[in-house]
């Protein structure tokens, strides 16, 4: 999770450490709630290709 970009990393922690929601983290971030769904698809999508995970067909 280190080797995430900063925005995607405060993403992912506040959502799977913290346990908050798309729209409560667009709220402390001050960003748009589909962008915080964006950057969490992102941030799975490089966490997978990290990990050595198959991509979706």
């Amino acid at each position: 999770m280190q080797e995430l970009p900063g925005a995607y990393r405060d993403v992912v922690y506040l959502h799977y450490y913290e346990g908050y929601t798309a729209p409560e983290i667009a709220g402390i971030l001050g960003k748009n709630v589909n962008t915080v769904y964006t950057q969490l698809t992102r941030a799975r999508g490089l966490l997978r290709q990290a990990l050595g995970g198959e991509d979706d067909a």
